[in-house]
């Protein structure tokens, strides 16, 4: 066993110890992130265009066999945004993240955390002014949640506008980059 495996051993053990004594005592250490994006349709665009957005590392990206993205998107015909998650688009030989999707009610201001309950691993439809939860697992090997009781990070994205002649849509999001949590108030959150 080489010395980053047990490091990172100790480093979960303690983890696991401290939670156990006390799980509300698990905090925040990230601040959320508000980020502007303009992403391509994946159909009736060039391939090399980002179609996609990897939430976690907070970037739009091409979408590839390399699944380095949570989400891809496209315009269907009625001039909807439809939204993937990452297994629905390509399938990787060490199986991809599992990511879900939702779509919520109210404005973007008014969502200030991810819902619990059921994400779809299917594509959504939404029109400009929807607002989506994305809920990405991230405790893959070397992943940022992989020694953490919750693997997944929460995302929240607004559909700001859909440009059909273009084939791009403009999108803001609100990432709680800390595994579990669901606040997408400003700041680090507290829950």
């Amino acid at each position: 066993m080489n010395l980053r495996t047990q490091a990172l051993g100790v480093v979960a053990a303690a983890s696991l110890i401290v939670a156990c004594g006390d799980p509300d005592s698990l905090r925040a250490s990230l601040p959320t992130a508000m980020d502007v994006y303009t992403v391509f349709a994946l159909s009736g665009t060039p391939a090399e265009y980002p179609s996609g957005i990897n939430t976690f590392v907070r970037q739009a990206v091409r979408v590839d066999g390399n699944a380095n993205f949570d989400i891809a998107f496209d315009i269907d015909a009625q001039g909807n945004a439809v939204i993937y998650p990452v297994q629905r688009v390509v399938s990787s030989l060490s199986g991809a993240r599992r990511v879900g999707i939702r779509r919520v009610a109210g404005s973007f201001e008014s969502v200030t955390s991810a819902p619990t309950g059921t994400y779809a691993d299917s594509a959504v439809v939404a029109a400009k002014g929807d607002v989506i939860v994305v809920e990405a697992g991230r405790n893959g090997t070397g992943d940022a949640c992989q020694f953490d009781f919750s693997p997944f990070i929460y995302t929240k994205v607004f559909i700001e506008d859909i440009r059909v002649p273009t084939r791009s849509i403009i999108v803001q999001t609100v990432l709680n980059p800390n595994c579990g949590f669901r606040s997408f108030e400003a700041g680090i959150p507290t829950s």
